[in-house]
């Protein structure tokens, strides 16, 4: 029930920063979906920015990826930011693999 709820609620800020593009929306929750299942971790926000140029030259995937940053709260009081890289394949599937910044 709140991995629902926090799920609803990033989709709902992702809307209401006039993010246009599903494949972000569809970053976000599969960022989301690959936390780790902490009991009461809570995102925070959520935001994505465009892959490091450095990085982009030697990407050798059909899609431009994306990163997407999670800040989160956990019960304990820590407070991390989880980022992760996000591509698309030619059907449309989103794929997220957790990068150290």
């Amino acid at each position: 029930m709140t991995k629902l709820f926090i799920c609803a609620a990033i989709v709902l800020y992702v809307l209401s920063c006039g993010w246009a593009s599903t494949d972000v929306r569809s970053c976000v929750l599969k960022a989301t979906e690959a936390l780790p299942k902490v009991p009461g971790l809570k995102v925070k926000k959520a935001g994505a920015r465009p892959m490091p140029p450095e990085h982009l030259a030697n990407w050798k995937g059909q899609s431009k990826p994306i990163i997407v940053d999670l800040d989160t709260d956990a019960p304990s009081g820590a407070r991390d930011r989880y980022s992760y890289l996000c591509a698309s394949n030619p059907a449309g599937r989103v794929y997220v693999q957790r990068i150290l910044d």
